[in-house]
């Protein structure tokens, strides 16, 4: 490699849940530096999750502040000139309906659950494995076009193209509009074996065809970027856009690669379980999703607990526990808590490997005589053993060797080695702060002018900081623990 193709960076915009993270990437995949900045979400309804795009906009353009006053020290003044490529990433299914004008209002984000009753109505069980079959997804009301006929049945005359978050900011920043298969799969309606927006599923949800974005392949050349793109962003215009990919299998592709022996586990405000599968291998029964991935013919097999870090949150709340507080409290505990068991079924409509929306969590065995140790250490036995159950439907057909983890767990080595001891299995921790943008600014050099030919598919995962080995007693002991886990959280249903 030349030394002008060395010094070259490419970097990656995530439009996560809760902020736009923004990394810088060098050419040996080190993380030269990052920026982020958050916004709110409205919820004032019940069940309502719904984000100002401007919101993320501003963000963007923030975050990419808070990212050149920090490289501008180490790499001079002129440091954008480098940028050879932009990667995109972003939260997923989440709603933008664009009109004449730009969007006819807030997105409506996958956090949101008021369309869930209404899509269970009009799909049985029958027409849900026939839509599973096709598409890879277990339908629920947070796919895009369930999301779009129950909130916009009114208003659809006024549509004129339907996105998901990431390809929002693609537009603002390119002018173009367009999807890839890892989001197209997020309206629920992509056909995982024809590769396109199914014609069928379409007219069943009463969708009009030309609402929907024409896809192309991910991380491939989306476009330059646009005046207005670059006037957003600080940067000169002309730089080369990818297409990107969905959140998901962009932190996994960063964290795991594509090595069908590793799972990728990403905590943020849900846990995100990932394994990859060179063929759209879908469950029997439905217990994971399926998700084209980075690169074309790999797929993600994907099982999400949607109440981890917001539930480590509210729980930290609730008891004006300070940050970090239930990892140190939970290793003063012991495994099992003293027969405490908490199912963290907090948010709703709980996916993870069970897909039942009528989950609710529970402390169960509570008694005087225990603590808030007890409480810190049943919490996270409860999401660890939901990530062993995702596991372990993935090893029915894959060995799995290890997990990759990021997110704050990692700063807890109680935590992470409970982890390892839970799912007997090698635990590395990435401390990465954004995984998914990292995997977009790796992925888009596969766009920048003169890169070499690669096969990304080839590339060797990150190192983790830390390689965690199971505690061969204690993974004896939650052997039998997570029998009974089992037992009670079904009490749960």
């Amino acid at each position: 490699m030349s030394d002008a193709m060395s010094q070259r960076l490419t970097l990656g915009l995530d439009l996560g849940t809760s902020a736009v993270k923004i990394v810088a990437v060098g050419s040996d995949d080190a993380v030269i530096g990052e920026g982020a900045a958050s916004f709110s979400t409205s919820s004032t309804l019940a069940e309502q999750a719904e984000q100002d795009t401007g919101d993320w906009l501003q963000a963007a353009s923030s975050a990419m502040r808070a990212l050149d006053e920090t490289l501008q020290g180490a790499l001079g003044a002129d440091w954008t000139r480098r940028i050879a490529g932009i990667g995109l990433t972003g939260q997923l299914p989440t709603l933008v309906c664009l009109g004449d004008s730009g969007p006819l209002g807030p997105a409506i984000t996958w956090k949101d659950g008021r369309a869930d009753a209404w899509t269970s109505a009009r799909v049985d069980a029958a027409r849900r494995a026939h839509m599973y079959a096709r598409t890879g997804m277990p339908i629920d009301g947070r796919y895009l076009v369930p999301m779009l006929q129950h909130h916009f049945a009114d208003r659809l005359p006024e549509v004129r193209t339907i996105l998901s978050a990431k390809d929002y900011l693609l537009a603002e920043l390119t002018g173009l509009r367009m999807t890839e298969p890892s989001t197209a799969a997020g309206y629920g309606i992509y056909d995982l074996h024809d590769h396109r927006f199914s014609d069928d599923l379409s007219e069943f949800w009463h969708l009009p065809r030309s609402l929907l974005p024409p896809i192309h392949a991910a991380n491939s050349l989306a476009g330059p970027l646009s005046g207005a793109g670059a006037a957003l962003l600080g940067l000169r215009s002309g730089i080369p856009v990818s297409t990107g990919a969905a959140d998901s299998v962009c932190a996994s592709f960063a964290m795991a690669g594509l090595d069908e022996r590793v799972v990728s586990i990403s905590f943020g405000s849900s846990a995100v379980v990932i394994g990859a599968s060179a063929s759209p291998r879908l469950d029997a029964t439905a217990r994971c999703l399926v998700t084209p991935h980075v690169v074309e013919g790999w797929y993600g097999r994907e099982m999400d607990l949607l109440a981890t870090g917001t539930g480590y949150r509210w729980l930290s709340d609730l008891f004006a526990w300070g940050d970090g507080r239930i990892d140190r409290y939970a290793a003063h505990s012991v495994p099992g808590a003293h027969g405490l068991f908490f199912p963290p079924y907090l948010a709703g409509a709980e996916q993870g490997a069970l897909w039942n929306p009528k989950l609710q969590g529970a402390i169960l065995g509570l008694t005087l005589r225990h603590t808030r140790n007890d409480i810190a250490r049943s919490f996270l036995e409860g999401v660890f053993f939901e990530i062993k159950r995702c596991v372990e439907v993935l090893a029915e057909t894959t060995p799995i060797e290890s997990v990759m983890v990021s997110g704050n767990i990692v700063k807890s080595q109680t935590s992470t080695q409970m982890l390892a001891d839970i799912l007997q299995r090698a635990v590395g921790t990435v401390p990465d702060k954004s995984p998914a943008a990292i995997g977009a600014a790796l992925l888009a050099r596969r766009v920048a002018p003169g890169a070499p030919a690669s096969d990304p598919a080839a590339a060797p995962r990150r190192a983790p900081r830390v390689l965690r080995q199971p505690d061969q007693a204690n993974a004896r002991t939650y052997t039998s623990l997570y029998r009974h886990y089992l037992a009670r959280a079904a009490q749960c249903a």
